[in-house]
Protein backbone atom coordinates (compact mmCIF):
# COMPACT_ATOMS: atom_id res chain seq x y z
CA UNK A 1 0.00 0.00 0.00
CA UNK A 2 0.89 3.60 -0.99
CA UNK A 3 0.65 5.99 2.21
CA UNK A 4 1.73 9.99 1.86
CA UNK A 5 1.95 11.67 5.03
CA UNK A 6 2.62 15.64 5.23
CA UNK A 7 2.96 17.45 8.77
CA UNK A 8 1.70 21.28 8.66
CA UNK A 9 1.94 23.60 11.72
CA UNK A 10 -0.99 26.64 10.83
CA UNK A 11 -2.28 29.46 13.49
CA UNK A 12 -5.48 30.76 14.90
CA UNK A 13 -7.03 33.66 13.74
CA UNK A 14 -8.82 36.31 15.24
CA UNK A 15 -11.49 38.44 13.72
CA UNK A 16 -10.81 41.98 13.53
CA UNK A 17 -14.45 42.33 11.64
CA UNK A 18 -16.60 39.30 12.81
CA UNK A 19 -18.75 36.66 10.81
CA UNK A 20 -22.30 35.58 12.25
CA UNK A 21 -24.48 33.80 10.10
CA UNK A 22 -24.74 31.45 7.15
CA UNK A 23 -26.22 32.27 4.07
CA UNK A 24 -26.02 28.07 3.34
CA UNK A 25 -25.17 26.09 6.01
CA UNK A 26 -23.83 22.74 3.91
CA UNK A 27 -21.08 24.86 1.81
CA UNK A 28 -21.09 27.60 5.00
CA UNK A 29 -21.32 30.53 3.28
CA UNK A 30 -21.41 33.34 5.30
CA UNK A 31 -24.31 36.39 5.48
CA UNK A 32 -21.42 39.14 5.71
CA UNK A 33 -17.76 39.50 4.94
CA UNK A 34 -14.92 39.38 8.30
CA UNK A 35 -11.02 40.27 8.36
CA UNK A 36 -8.52 38.97 10.38
CA UNK A 37 -5.00 38.48 11.65
CA UNK A 38 -3.38 35.11 12.37
CA UNK A 39 -2.10 34.86 16.01
CA UNK A 40 1.62 33.26 15.65
CA UNK A 41 2.05 31.41 18.49
CA UNK A 42 -1.16 29.31 18.64
CA UNK A 43 -1.14 26.84 16.36
CA UNK A 44 -2.39 23.66 15.28
CA UNK A 45 0.26 21.25 14.23
CA UNK A 46 -1.18 18.25 12.14
CA UNK A 47 0.14 15.08 10.28
CA UNK A 48 -2.40 14.17 7.76
CA UNK A 49 -1.71 11.19 6.16
CA UNK A 50 -3.52 9.77 2.73
CA UNK A 51 -3.53 5.76 2.78
CA UNK A 52 -4.30 3.96 -0.72
CA UNK A 53 -6.42 1.30 -0.09
CA UNK A 54 -9.97 0.36 1.83
CA UNK A 55 -9.99 2.06 5.49
CA UNK A 56 -11.71 4.14 8.13
CA UNK A 57 -11.05 7.80 8.68
CA UNK A 58 -9.99 8.73 11.50
CA UNK A 59 -8.97 11.51 13.66
CA UNK A 60 -7.22 12.36 17.06
CA UNK A 61 -6.91 15.59 18.66
CA UNK A 62 -4.68 16.45 21.49
CA UNK A 63 -4.97 12.55 22.23
CA UNK A 64 -7.94 11.83 22.13
CA UNK A 65 -9.48 10.47 19.01
CA UNK A 66 -12.54 12.32 17.83
CA UNK A 67 -15.98 10.69 17.14
CA UNK A 68 -16.65 11.30 13.30
CA UNK A 69 -20.03 10.33 13.52
CA UNK A 70 -20.99 12.99 15.42
CA UNK A 71 -18.74 15.46 14.19
CA UNK A 72 -19.50 14.91 10.49
CA UNK A 73 -17.73 18.23 9.14
CA UNK A 74 -14.26 15.55 9.27
CA UNK A 75 -15.93 13.21 6.86
CA UNK A 76 -17.34 16.48 4.61
CA UNK A 77 -13.60 17.43 4.08
CA UNK A 78 -12.28 13.99 3.64
CA UNK A 79 -15.04 13.51 0.86
CA UNK A 80 -14.70 16.62 -1.28
CA UNK A 81 -10.95 15.24 -0.91
CA UNK A 82 -11.62 12.36 -2.27
CA UNK A 83 -13.85 13.35 -5.05
CA UNK A 84 -11.32 15.36 -6.35
CA UNK A 85 -8.71 12.62 -6.20
CA UNK A 86 -10.90 10.82 -7.46
CA UNK A 87 -10.70 13.51 -10.70
CA UNK A 88 -7.28 13.47 -10.60
CA UNK A 89 -6.94 9.79 -10.37
CA UNK A 90 -9.19 8.15 -12.92
CA UNK A 91 -8.22 5.32 -15.19
CA UNK A 92 -10.24 5.36 -18.18
CA UNK A 93 -9.90 2.58 -20.89
CA UNK A 94 -10.63 2.35 -24.44
CA UNK A 95 -14.35 2.31 -24.05
CA UNK A 96 -14.23 5.21 -21.87
CA UNK A 97 -14.88 2.76 -18.39
CA UNK A 98 -13.02 4.33 -15.49
CA UNK A 99 -11.74 2.69 -12.17
CA UNK A 100 -11.15 4.53 -8.93
CA UNK A 101 -8.56 4.06 -6.82
CA UNK A 102 -9.77 3.84 -3.17
CA UNK A 103 -8.39 6.38 0.24
CA UNK A 104 -8.41 7.28 3.13
CA UNK A 105 -7.14 9.68 5.56
CA UNK A 106 -5.38 9.82 9.33
CA UNK A 107 -5.40 13.03 10.82
CA UNK A 108 -3.23 13.69 14.25
CA UNK A 109 -3.12 17.01 15.44
CA UNK A 110 -1.91 18.84 18.62
CA UNK A 111 -3.15 22.44 19.85
CA UNK A 112 -1.77 24.87 22.11
CA UNK A 113 -5.14 26.33 23.13
CA UNK A 114 -8.32 25.23 24.40
CA UNK A 115 -10.53 23.69 22.08
CA UNK A 116 -14.64 24.93 21.97
CA UNK A 117 -13.49 28.27 23.98
CA UNK A 118 -14.45 30.69 21.66
CA UNK A 119 -10.92 30.83 20.48
CA UNK A 120 -10.82 29.68 16.57
CA UNK A 121 -9.63 26.29 17.85
CA UNK A 122 -12.07 24.81 14.91
CA UNK A 123 -10.52 26.95 12.23
CA UNK A 124 -6.77 26.40 12.82
CA UNK A 125 -7.80 22.65 12.96
CA UNK A 126 -9.54 22.28 9.56
CA UNK A 127 -7.09 24.82 8.10
CA UNK A 128 -4.16 22.28 8.66
CA UNK A 129 -6.15 19.59 7.18
CA UNK A 130 -6.96 21.21 4.40
CA UNK A 131 -3.34 22.56 3.87
CA UNK A 132 -2.08 18.86 4.26
CA UNK A 133 -4.53 17.76 1.89
CA UNK A 134 -3.49 20.43 -0.30
CA UNK A 135 0.48 19.53 -0.15
CA UNK A 136 -0.31 15.65 -0.91
CA UNK A 137 -3.13 16.48 -3.96
CA UNK A 138 -0.99 19.75 -5.26
CA UNK A 139 -4.46 21.30 -4.70
CA UNK A 140 -4.53 24.90 -6.80
CA UNK A 141 -5.81 27.60 -3.34
CA UNK A 142 -9.55 28.22 -4.54
CA UNK A 143 -9.32 24.49 -4.04
CA UNK A 144 -7.65 24.20 -0.54
CA UNK A 145 -9.77 27.31 0.51
CA UNK A 146 -12.78 25.96 0.17
CA UNK A 147 -11.79 22.60 1.70
CA UNK A 148 -10.84 24.77 5.12
CA UNK A 149 -14.44 26.61 4.67
CA UNK A 150 -16.54 23.67 4.44
CA UNK A 151 -14.83 22.19 7.12
CA UNK A 152 -15.20 25.21 9.35
CA UNK A 153 -16.11 28.37 7.97
CA UNK A 154 -13.52 31.14 9.34
CA UNK A 155 -11.30 28.16 8.57
CA UNK A 156 -10.21 29.72 5.44
CA UNK A 157 -8.65 32.77 6.66
CA UNK A 158 -5.64 30.61 8.76
CA UNK A 159 -4.67 29.45 5.26
CA UNK A 160 -2.58 32.99 4.67
CA UNK A 161 -0.70 35.07 6.70
CA UNK A 162 -1.13 38.85 7.10
CA UNK A 163 -4.54 40.53 7.03
CA UNK A 164 -7.16 38.29 5.24
CA UNK A 165 -10.49 39.31 3.97
CA UNK A 166 -13.01 36.49 3.88
CA UNK A 167 -15.28 37.77 1.31
CA UNK A 168 -18.95 36.46 1.30
CA UNK A 169 -19.80 35.81 -2.38
CA UNK A 170 -22.94 35.76 -4.00
CA UNK A 171 -22.71 32.49 -6.09
CA UNK A 172 -24.98 29.53 -4.65
CA UNK A 173 -22.52 27.03 -5.15
CA UNK A 174 -20.01 29.25 -3.22
CA UNK A 175 -17.30 29.54 -6.12
CA UNK A 176 -16.85 33.56 -5.21
CA UNK A 177 -17.03 32.72 -1.13
CA UNK A 178 -13.06 33.04 -0.86
CA UNK A 179 -10.26 34.26 2.08
CA UNK A 180 -7.71 36.64 0.42
CA UNK A 181 -4.51 38.30 1.32
CA UNK A 182 -4.99 41.80 1.30
CA UNK A 183 -1.66 43.48 2.06
CA UNK A 184 1.49 42.56 1.02
CA UNK A 185 3.57 43.95 4.18
CA UNK A 186 2.67 42.54 7.37
CA UNK A 187 2.78 45.13 10.38
CA UNK A 188 5.81 43.41 12.11
CA UNK A 189 5.36 45.42 15.63
CA UNK A 190 1.62 44.35 15.95
CA UNK A 191 1.04 42.03 18.56
CA UNK A 192 -1.88 40.39 20.80
CA UNK A 193 -2.11 39.23 24.06
CA UNK A 194 -4.86 36.20 24.76
CA UNK A 195 -6.16 35.97 28.23
CA UNK A 196 -7.97 33.10 29.18
CA UNK A 197 -10.94 33.00 31.58
CA UNK A 198 -12.30 30.03 31.05
CA UNK A 199 -11.35 26.96 28.96
CA UNK A 200 -14.18 24.96 29.21
CA UNK A 201 -16.46 24.38 26.35
CA UNK A 202 -19.62 27.21 25.15
CA UNK A 203 -22.88 26.63 26.43
CA UNK A 204 -23.86 27.83 23.37
CA UNK A 205 -22.09 26.55 20.03
CA UNK A 206 -21.28 28.67 17.58
CA UNK A 207 -23.03 27.42 14.97
CA UNK A 208 -26.12 26.84 17.04
CA UNK A 209 -25.83 30.69 18.16
CA UNK A 210 -25.49 31.72 14.54
CA UNK A 211 -28.50 30.16 13.83
CA UNK A 212 -30.69 31.15 16.34
CA UNK A 213 -29.32 34.76 15.95
CA UNK A 214 -30.26 34.86 12.14
CA UNK A 215 -33.54 33.65 12.59
CA UNK A 216 -34.43 36.42 15.58
CA UNK A 217 -32.28 39.34 15.89
CA UNK A 218 -33.40 42.44 14.03
CA UNK A 219 -30.22 43.92 14.06
CA UNK A 220 -28.33 41.84 12.21
CA UNK A 221 -29.32 42.91 9.15
CA UNK A 222 -28.58 46.37 9.98
CA UNK A 223 -25.11 45.35 10.43
CA UNK A 224 -24.35 43.03 7.51
CA UNK A 225 -26.19 45.82 4.88
CA UNK A 226 -24.96 49.24 6.87
CA UNK A 227 -22.02 48.62 9.28
CA UNK A 228 -19.76 45.48 8.19
CA UNK A 229 -18.66 46.61 4.45
CA UNK A 230 -17.23 49.95 6.06
CA UNK A 231 -15.56 48.36 8.86
CA UNK A 232 -13.74 46.04 6.62
CA UNK A 233 -12.58 49.46 4.66
CA UNK A 234 -11.41 51.27 7.45
CA UNK A 235 -9.40 48.23 9.01
CA UNK A 236 -7.65 47.65 5.76
CA UNK A 237 -7.01 51.65 5.55
CA UNK A 238 -5.67 51.64 9.34
CA UNK A 239 -3.58 48.35 8.79
CA UNK A 240 -1.66 49.41 5.29
CA UNK A 241 -1.30 53.17 7.06
CA UNK A 242 -0.11 51.79 10.21
CA UNK A 243 -2.51 54.09 12.16
CA UNK A 244 -2.81 52.03 15.42
CA UNK A 245 -6.10 54.76 16.57
CA UNK A 246 -7.91 54.12 13.99
CA UNK A 247 -7.34 50.23 13.87
CA UNK A 248 -8.28 49.98 17.24
CA UNK A 249 -11.36 51.76 17.21
CA UNK A 250 -12.64 49.58 14.45
CA UNK A 251 -11.92 46.61 16.55
CA UNK A 252 -13.58 47.56 19.45
CA UNK A 253 -16.63 48.81 17.80
CA UNK A 254 -17.54 45.67 16.03
CA UNK A 255 -16.36 43.21 19.35
CA UNK A 256 -19.04 45.36 21.02
CA UNK A 257 -21.46 45.33 18.19
CA UNK A 258 -20.91 41.45 17.27
CA UNK A 259 -22.03 40.96 21.39
CA UNK A 260 -24.74 43.08 21.27
CA UNK A 261 -26.29 41.19 18.00
CA UNK A 262 -25.86 38.16 20.02
CA UNK A 263 -27.76 39.79 23.03
CA UNK A 264 -30.36 40.67 20.62
CA UNK A 265 -31.18 37.19 20.05
CA UNK A 266 -34.33 35.26 21.24
CA UNK A 267 -33.54 33.55 23.74
CA UNK A 268 -30.16 36.08 24.29
CA UNK A 269 -26.79 34.68 23.70
CA UNK A 270 -24.17 35.92 26.58
CA UNK A 271 -20.87 34.72 25.55
CA UNK A 272 -19.15 37.64 27.47
CA UNK A 273 -18.69 36.65 31.57
CA UNK A 274 -17.21 39.20 34.95
CA UNK A 275 -13.60 39.08 33.80
CA UNK A 276 -14.05 39.45 30.46
CA UNK A 277 -15.90 42.74 31.20
CA UNK A 278 -13.34 43.86 33.77
CA UNK A 279 -10.63 43.29 30.88
CA UNK A 280 -12.22 45.58 28.67
CA UNK A 281 -12.54 47.99 31.59
CA UNK A 282 -8.54 48.02 32.03
CA UNK A 283 -8.26 48.45 28.38
CA UNK A 284 -10.21 51.35 28.54
CA UNK A 285 -7.99 52.94 31.68
CA UNK A 286 -4.80 51.92 30.01
CA UNK A 287 -6.22 54.16 26.97
CA UNK A 288 -7.51 56.96 28.91
CA UNK A 289 -3.97 57.95 29.66
CA UNK A 290 -1.70 58.05 27.19
CA UNK A 291 -4.28 57.85 23.94
CA UNK A 292 -5.90 54.82 21.77
CA UNK A 293 -2.90 52.07 22.69
CA UNK A 294 -4.64 48.64 23.14
CA UNK A 295 -7.85 47.68 21.64
CA UNK A 296 -9.67 44.21 22.76
CA UNK A 297 -11.95 42.08 20.69
CA UNK A 298 -13.78 39.35 21.84
CA UNK A 299 -14.85 35.90 19.69
CA UNK A 300 -17.41 33.65 20.58
CA UNK A 301 -16.61 33.13 24.33
CA UNK A 302 -15.14 35.20 27.33
CA UNK A 303 -11.72 34.57 26.55
CA UNK A 304 -9.95 38.21 25.61
CA UNK A 305 -7.49 39.08 22.80
CA UNK A 306 -5.77 42.12 23.10
CA UNK A 307 -4.32 43.98 20.32
CA UNK A 308 -1.63 46.27 20.80
CA UNK A 309 2.10 47.91 19.49
CA UNK A 310 4.94 46.00 21.35
CA UNK A 311 6.00 49.08 22.32
CA UNK A 312 3.08 49.31 24.61
CA UNK A 313 2.89 45.78 25.77
CA UNK A 314 5.00 45.79 29.22
CA UNK A 315 3.11 48.68 30.46
CA UNK A 316 -0.27 46.67 29.54
CA UNK A 317 0.29 43.65 31.39
CA UNK A 318 1.86 45.65 34.77
CA UNK A 319 -1.56 47.14 34.73
CA UNK A 320 -3.34 43.58 33.87
CA UNK A 321 -0.80 42.39 36.80
CA UNK A 322 -2.73 44.75 39.15
CA UNK A 323 -5.96 42.82 39.43
CA UNK A 324 -5.61 39.79 37.57
CA UNK A 325 -4.11 36.37 38.76
CA UNK A 326 -1.51 35.19 36.06
CA UNK A 327 0.33 31.81 36.00
CA UNK A 328 3.70 32.55 36.72
CA UNK A 329 5.07 30.41 33.46
CA UNK A 330 2.93 32.36 31.46
CA UNK A 331 4.75 35.71 32.90
CA UNK A 332 7.93 34.13 32.50
CA UNK A 333 7.86 33.24 28.85
CA UNK A 334 5.82 36.80 28.15
CA UNK A 335 8.81 38.49 30.09
CA UNK A 336 11.00 36.71 27.35
CA UNK A 337 9.35 37.27 24.22
CA UNK A 338 9.61 41.06 25.60
CA UNK A 339 13.09 41.24 27.22
CA UNK A 340 11.64 42.23 30.14
CA UNK A 341 10.76 40.74 33.70
CA UNK A 342 7.27 40.71 35.30
CA UNK A 343 5.98 40.52 39.03
CA UNK A 344 2.77 39.73 39.96
CA UNK A 345 1.15 42.09 42.23
CA UNK A 346 0.75 41.09 46.05
CA UNK A 347 -2.09 42.49 46.11
CA UNK A 348 -4.97 39.82 45.93
CA UNK A 349 -6.36 39.42 42.35
CA UNK A 350 -9.85 39.96 41.90
CA UNK A 351 -9.65 38.08 38.62
CA UNK A 352 -8.07 34.70 37.60
CA UNK A 353 -6.63 33.95 34.08
CA UNK A 354 -6.00 30.50 33.54
CA UNK A 355 -3.68 31.21 30.47
CA UNK A 356 -1.37 34.34 29.10
CA UNK A 357 -0.31 34.14 25.74
CA UNK A 358 1.66 37.30 24.12
CA UNK A 359 2.42 36.84 20.24
CA UNK A 360 3.36 38.58 17.26
CA UNK A 361 0.13 38.87 14.75
CA UNK A 362 0.30 37.86 10.95
CA UNK A 363 2.87 34.72 10.56
CA UNK A 364 1.39 32.60 7.69
CA UNK A 365 1.50 28.53 8.28
CA UNK A 366 4.98 26.40 8.13
CA UNK A 367 5.67 22.81 6.85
Amino acid sequence: MEQNEVTVRVPMNIALVKYWGKRDEQLILPLNDSISLTVDKLTAETTVRMIEGVGKNTVEINGKNVELSSNKRYQTVFDEALRLQRKRKEISDSNGNSTSISHYFQVISTTNFPVAAGLASSAAGFAAIALGIQRLLNLDDSQANRLARIGSGSACRSMFGGLVHWKKGEKEDGSDCVAVKTCDSNWPDLYCIILVFNDGRKKVGSSEGMRRTSETSTLLQHRIESIVPQRIDEIKKAYSSRNFENLAKVIMADSNQFHAVCLDTSPPIRYLNDASWHLIELVEKFNEEEGIRAAYTFDAGPNACVILQKKDAKQFIDLVLKTIDIPEDDLKLAGEELSETFRPSEAAPMVKCSKLVISPMGGGPQE
